[in-house]
């Protein structure tokens, strides 16, 4: 039976009324934290190559995204280039990931374990078949049936535990390494109807202590279906701390556009009365690659990226590169040979690409049409504040790895790969060879590299 049918007929039978426990919320800041949280925290002190700023965007898409995205970074680790005077694997250089629904699951456990997930990623997810675990979780456990008590503890509550236990060890933001990227894992809240990150600043709009929120339950946030999982409820805060956010952009700013004022949305969560409560669902109903949270960062720094870079300790970045994942798939075509109308799950799933891939190929766009625009105001306020003989240069790049870039014939069994939780080995195995195969294939990636190895 279809997992999306089989999941909604368990959820409208579980009515029973008994009493439970509320899930895990998310905690506020105390006083000193809430004080504390200054600039000069998010600075880059992971002491990797100043030079350099490597960015990748993990895409959703279940384990068919995961597997990918993983696949580049075992692209990344085998790929050693020389510069600053040493041998460098790519994989050390990576500054930021930011990461949607089935992409989470692999930045986070990179985030947590480092190089142990080349040991382990494939057996504790990749190739364990978690839909029938959670089915397992759902129709097996009466327990678990008197905790899904309406407006008590969600479906995504249990696939959050889940996560947690299973998968991630029970760790928390805190126990993320310390020379780990840093992590942008994308929610969706529907009141404010924007993107969510899993990040202290997101967490300082609403009060909230980000270092004790579980890792697992941020990546089901990041991954819950609309309507297959319920959201996932955080508490918003504000108003509890004398803590006022931080927001260096403004509206009054001249260069204001609908782009910018969007972005500026965050704002709402000071209104901790009419937004009291967050209802997160997958990062993917508001961008499916995960890059319009680092163009909402950009934003908040009055849509400079120079400003950004000073507030990251990245001055003297000389170059950008953006590695985007992006796991979606075309939409179907086989049934338009016949003359009967395609299954309704079959028009789902092919209105969801249609969508999906043209807000794909409009972001990638937006992104790529940033780059003059971020080169002059590097070149032009770097230099007017520090004249050296290298302060213009910078260049920007971007690396598409996408399974729409598959030559025609090859593999093309992946593109029809579901947005599903549970993958036969072949397949995985068959995504993980295909991310080498497409950064190998990318003649952006190979311009990267040997422009890396002259400098």
């Amino acid at each position: 039976m279809n997992i999306f049918i089989t999941i909604l007929m368990i959820s409208s039978a579980l009515f029973l009324s008994a009493c439970t426990s509320m899930p895990v919320m998310n905690k506020p800041l105390d006083k000193f934290s809430s004080t504390n949280f200054t600039k000069k925290e998010l600075k880059n002190t992971k002491g990797r190559s100043d030079d350099l700023a490597l960015i990748l965007t993990f895409s959703g898409g279940g384990t068919r995204a995961a597997a990918l995205s993983y696949g580049v970074l075992e692209k990344l680790k085998n790929t050693s280039v020389y510069f600053d005077g040493k041998n460098r694997r790519l994989l050390d250089e990576i500054d930021l990931i930011s990461s949607v629904s089935g992409g989470s699951f692999t930045s986070a456990y990179y985030g947590l374990f480092g190089d142990e997930i080349f040991k382990s990623f494939e057996s504790k997810f990749l190739k364990k078949k978690i839909q029938t675990e959670l089915l397992k979780l759902w129709l097996l456990n009466p327990k678990n049936w008197v905790k899904l008590v309406p407006a008590v503890f969600g479906r995504s509550d249990l696939v959050a535990q889940y996560y947690s236990e299973k998968i991630f060890n029970k760790k928390t933001f805190a126990d993320l390494r310390k020379d780990a990227p840093q992590l942008v894992i994308n929610a969706t809240d529907l009141s404010v109807g924007k993107g969510f990150a899993f990040t202290p600043y997101y967490f300082s709009w609403i009060c909230s202590d980000l270092q004790s929120f579980p890792i697992g339950r941020a990546v089901a946030a990041s991954s819950a279906v609309p309507v297959l999982f319920s959201p996932v409820l955080l508490e918003n805060h504000m108003g509890e701390c004398n803590y006022s956010p931080i927001l260096w952009a403004s509206t009054k700013n001249k260069n204001i556009n609908k782009r910018y004022r969007r972005a500026l949305d965050i704002k709402k969560y000071r209104n901790n009365k009419d937004y009291a409560f967050l209802h997160l669902v997958d990062g993917g109903v508001a961008d499916n690659l995960g890059i319009r949270s680092l163009l909402d960062m950009v934003a908040y720094h009055n849509n400079s990226m120079w400003d950004l870079l000073k507030t990251y300790g990245m001055k003297k970045t000389k170059k950008m590169v953006f590695i985007v994942v992006n796991a979606s798939n075309p939409a179907p075509k086989h049934f338009a040979k016949y003359r009967n109308s395609p299954s309704t799950q079959e028009i789902i799933q092919s209105v969801a690409r249609v969508q999906s891939n043209q807000f794909n190929d409009d972001t990638v766009d937006y992104l790529r049409n940033k780059f003059l625009t971020w080169q002059k105001q590097i070149k032009q306020q770097r230099c007017a504040e520090n004249s050296t003989p290298h302060c213009s240069d910078i260049k920007f790049y971007l690396i598409e790895v996408s399974l729409n870039h598959l030559k025609a014939g090859y593999n093309d069994f992946l593109k029809d790969a579901p947005t599903s939780l549970e993958l036969s080995d072949k397949v995985v195995d068959k995504l993980k060879a295909s991310a080498s195969q497409l950064l190998d294939n990318s003649s952006e990636f190979h311009t990267f590299l040997n422009e890396l190895k002259r400098k």
